[in-house]
């Protein structure tokens, strides 16, 4: 699996759970999807994303070494 992938599926679940707690009544849910927000944000305005990092250190290379479009 690559790191891109990975990241994808953990976003996912992510978001899953965080919705997940908000219908169930618990309102914190909503503060993971505002961080998940900023950081979409953040990376896209510095290029850099500290999940990027993670996911690069678990697999052994960098998200974007596998990207089909370089």
């Amino acid at each position: 699996m690559t790191p891109m992938r990975a990241q994808r599926i953990f976003m996912g679940i992510l978001l899953t759970i965080a919705l997940v707690l908000m219908h169930s009544g618990f309102s914190w849910g909503e503060y993971i999807i505002w961080f998940m927000i900023f950081m979409l944000i953040f990376s896209g305005i510095t290029g850099f994303c500290p999940s990027d990092a993670v996911f690069g250190k678990l697999f052994g290379k960098k998200v974007n070494e596998d990207s089909c479009c370089q």
